[in-house]
C-alpha cells in the first residue's frame, strides 16, 4: 500500500518535500483491488506504508473489516541500504504503532521496501524481530543487480542474520525453478512486463511441489490514468508497462487457483513448512 510517487524509480526525482505537490491516487486504487478481491473470493494481506495510513487513516481498518490482513511496510518507503539498524528501529516501530492503533489488530508481518533484505542489510532481521514481528517477507530468492539472495529458499524457512542470532519465519515470493535457476514470476513489472504464462507455470510448478505461492502487486499498478513522473527511460518502462490490462490478468489468476488466503491466515502452515526447510543465515561468514 503506497503511492505511484513514493516508488524507488521515483527516488532523488521526487522528494518527500514534493509529496504533497503530487495528487493521490491510493484510495482509488485500494476501491478498485477490494472489489476485485470480493469477487473472485480473495483475501489479500496489505503491507501499509505508515506514510499512506496517516495520511488515510481509514483505510486499514477498511481492510481488517472485510478479512484481510495488514502488515508493515514500514514508514516512508526507505530501502534498508540507506537506513542504519536505529533508523530502521524507528521506522518500523512507529510504523506497526500507528497500524495497531488504527486496526486493533496485531501488526504480524513486515515487508521490506524494494526487496531491500539482503546480505549486506541482514542486521535487519535482529530489529524486526526485537520490534515484536512473526513474520518477514522480504527476501527474494533471485539473482537482481538491486536486490535478491539466489541461494535463499524458495518456500517458508527460519531466517537469522548470523549463526545463532535472533529467528524469524521468512516467506519468500513465488518463483520458477528452470535449469536450477528460480526466475522472479511473483508479481510487480514480472507480472505486468513478462507473459501470464510464466506466473502461472510458477504456481502449478509450486502447488505441485507443495510449497505456497505467494504473489504481490503495487495499488499504482491498476491506475494507467495516474499522473507521469519524470523517470528516466528504465524508469518508464518498469513503471508504465501494462496498466491498462493488469486487472484483467490479475482477475484470469486468481480464477484460475482457488484458496487465495491472507499470510497470516496461513501461519500454522508455514511454520510447519519452516520446521522441514530449516534455518538460512543470511550474512555469510568471513573465510578463515
Amino acid at each position: 500500500m503506497e503511492e505511484y510517487f513514493q516508488i524507488e524509480a521515483a527516488y532523488g526525482l521526487i522528494g518527500r518535500e514534493r509529496w504533497g505537490d503530487w495528487p493521490s491516487r491510493v484510495r482509488r486504487n485500494m476501491d478498485l483491488l477490494l472489489e476485485l478481491f470480493d469477487r473472485t473470493g480473495c483475501r489479500a494481506t496489505f503491507f501499509f506504508l505508515g506514510s499512506v495510513a496517516e495520511q488515510h487513516p481509514d483505510l486499514a481498518r477498511r481492510c481488517v473489516d472485510l478479512g484481510h490482513e495488514v502488515a508493515s511496510h514500514g514508514s516512508m518507503h526507505d530501502r534498508l541500504h540507506r537506513m542504519t539498524p536505529e533508523t530502521l528501529r524507528q521506522d518500523v516501530t512507529g510504523s506497526k504503532r500507528l497500524l495497531e492503533d488504527q486496526t486493533g489488530k496485531a501488526v504480524r508481518g513486515y515487508r521490506s521496501p524494494s526487496w531491500s533484505l539482503t546480505r549486506e542489510t541482514a542486521w535487519g532481521v535482529e530489529v524486526l524481530a526485537e520490534a515484536g514481528f512473526e513474520y518477514d517477507a522480504s527476501v527474494y530468492p533471485v539473482r537482481h543487480p538491486s536486490y535478491g539472495v539466489p541461494d535463499a529458499p524458495d518456500r517458508p524457512y527460519y531466517l537469522q542474520s548470523v549463526e545463532g542470532g535472533a529467528r524469524i519465519l521468512e516467506i519468500p515470493p513465488l518463483t520458477l525453478r528452470v535449469m536450477n535457476r528460480n526466475l522472479p514470476v511473483a508479481g510487480g513489472g514480472y507480472f505486468r512486463v513478462l507473459p501470464k504464462s510464466l506466473m502461472m507455470r510458477g504456481l502449478s510448478q509450486a502447488a505441485a511441489h507443495g510449497r505456497p505461492g505467494v504473489l504481490y502487486f503495487h495499488p499504482w499498478e491498476f491506475d494507467p490514468d495516474m499522473p507521469r513522473m519524470p523517470l528516466n527511460m528504465r524508469g518508464r518502462l518498469r513503471t508504465y508497462t501494462g496498466l491498462k490490462s493488469a486487472e484483467v490478468r490479475l482477475e484470469k489468476v486468481l480464477r484460475s487457483f482457488g484458496g487465495w488466503a491472507t499470510i497470516g491466515g496461513q501461519m500454522n502452515r508455514f511454520e510447519d513448512l519452516a520446521k522441514k526447510t530449516g534455518v538460512f543465515t543470511l550474512r555469510r561468514q568471513a573465510a578463515g
